[in-house]
């Protein structure tokens, strides 16, 4: 065929190992935008947008993204001649939304697709099985010859998906004191994101084909970024130092039933009024170290001694799903970074380093660290495991069978992920420049550069580097440079 709807090898029938395909999308946006200024002093910017996506249906291809900002430069007003001390001091505010359709092409579409075969490619070039879904049927039963083939459904039709949008009020502050010697600013933000594009899961009970794309739940954000610099010099000494700190926490606040499968939670409590990043699972109580504790614990399938010890939060006397409650969440109290920049006479020092506070999270290593494995290496830890002559040990007794189901969702897997990074030190000297004259250059730098030096961790996180989010990631290496800058005349 010369369509161009079948230049694609997925376009193609019979039994194939092999695929390809493509979809398209457009945009059609209208922006404008009008900035104003009165004697440097009151500013003010309005944007509008609107933006046109083909991802939706009709009635609501198009999103209206409007965003308004004024400033006051404080330090230009007469009343502020007398504040020597104050070189700049700015108060912003700003208000504005902004649209997501980032969907993909054909979200809003009743897929069917074709499937000739008993095989299809994984996606990762290794044949699998349809497992009994194909949509080829020997109608005539000659048990032999090409197949007729239907199609099977793969995902359900939304006409009404529209555009998630977020919108956000911002308050600021720019400043700067003492001839600029300390400056800084102070941002707080608050933000609503609505309509949340999802694409929930759908028990298997409901029927294949009933997956679609959704809007769903409404979270709010909120929290403050503060930058502070200091910078100072003496006869042949100078110095800056830069720090910043931020914060923000996020709540869903709204969750439809469509979609509350698509957070953690059970069937008595819901993601709602909790951040969308929260852990959810069982609580522990360290290990079983006798029969009698045992005995007296409520029904848990596959307690023992040296096994975890799952609480029984609703006192019912039986370990189950409804005993799961929120952990906490992996954003952060606090992000910070700081940066400081010496010079004394030709030689110049600068450090940069950052790091995030109050973090819980997953240790990636801690399966291999606790639970032991078939066929594949385990972490040292497991030779600390409890025994009846090591009954002091934090990880369970070794076993091949987990009949207690320690993989679980659980606080035991939850550890202290906060860290401090030095990312980045750099030592230089600069030649006199009396002494380059005479090879015509006119600078000649020479420094030497460390890359992710070091790092400070909680004891409690095993894995190497805390910025991992699981053991198949790739650690950022530790490097040293060594540089020549050289400006000829």
């Amino acid at each position: 065929s010369q369509n161009e709807d079948f230049f694609y090898l997925n376009a193609g029938s019979g039994r194939s190992t092999n695929s390809g395909r493509a979809t398209g999308s457009r945009l059609l946006s209208q922006f404008g935008k009008i900035n104003y200024t009165l004697a440097d002093r009151y500013l003010a910017s309005v944007t509008l947008r609107r933006d046109g996506s083909s991802r939706f249906g009709e009635e609501n291809k198009y999103g209206f993204f409007p965003a308004f900002t004024v400033g006051w430069r404080i330090a230009n007003e007469p009343f502020m001649a007398n504040f020597e001390t104050v070189t700049d001091l700015k108060l912003r505010a700003g208000v504005g939304r902004v649209g997501n359709q980032d969907i993909g092409d054909v979200a809003r579409f009743g897929l069917y697709e074709p499937r000739y075969g008993t095989l299809f490619n994984n996606g990762i070039g290794f044949p699998g099985q349809w497992l009994n879904v194909g949509t080829a049927y020997d109608l005539s039963g000659n048990d032999t010859g090409t197949l007729p083939s239907g199609f099977v459904s793969v995902q359900a039709e939304n006409l009404g998906l529209k555009w998630e949008t977020t919108e956000e009020v911002n308050l600021g502050v720019d400043f700067s004191f003492i001839d600029g010697k300390l400056s800084g600013s102070f941002d707080y933000f608050t933000r609503e994101t609505t309509d949340i594009l999802i694409q929930p899961p759908i028990a298997s009970a409901v029927g294949e084909g009933k997956v679609k794309w959704v809007n769903g739940a409404t979270k709010r954000n909120k929290g403050f970024e503060l930058v502070l610099g200091y910078r100072s010099h003496a006869e042949n000494f100078t110095y800056t130092i830069t720090g910043n700190l931020a914060r923000f926490h996020d709540k869903i606040t709204a969750l439809p039933e469509e979609v509350r499968s698509a957070y953690p939670g059970n069937v008595e409590k819901t993601i709602l009024g909790h951040s969308q990043l929260s852990l959810f699972g069982y609580k522990t109580d360290g290990l079983f170290q006798n029969q009698s504790e045992v005995d007296a614990h409520a029904n848990q399938v596959g307690k023992g001694i040296g096994r975890i010890r799952y609480r029984d939060l609703n006192g019912d006397g039986e370990i189950n799903a409804l005993d799961q409650d929120w952990l906490g969440t992996v954003l952060p109290e606090f992000e910070y970074g700081i940066r400081i920049d010496l010079g004394y006479k030709n030689f110049d020092l600068s450090l940069f380093g950052s790091g995030i506070a109050g973090r819980s999270g997953v240790d990636p290593y801690d399966p291999l660290q606790n639970r032991l494995s078939v066929a594949s290496n385990n972490g040292v830890g497991v030779l600390e495991a409890w025994t009846p002559k090591n009954t002091s040990s934090k990880r369970p007794m070794l076993s091949l069978v987990d009949r207690n189901n320690e993989g679980r969702s659980s606080d035991f897997f939850i550890v202290n992920t906060s860290y401090f990074k030095m990312r980045n030190v750099q030592l230089g000297y600069t030649l006199p420049t009396a002494a380059l004259k005479s090879i015509r250059v006119q600078q000649l730098r020479l420094y030497v550069m460390g890359d992710n030096l070091f790092w400070f961790k909680s004891s409690e996180f095993e894995s190497k580097d805390p910025e991992l989010a699981n053991l198949g990631l790739i650690p950022i290496p530790t490097s040293v440079t060594f540089g020549l800058n050289v400006t000829f005349n």
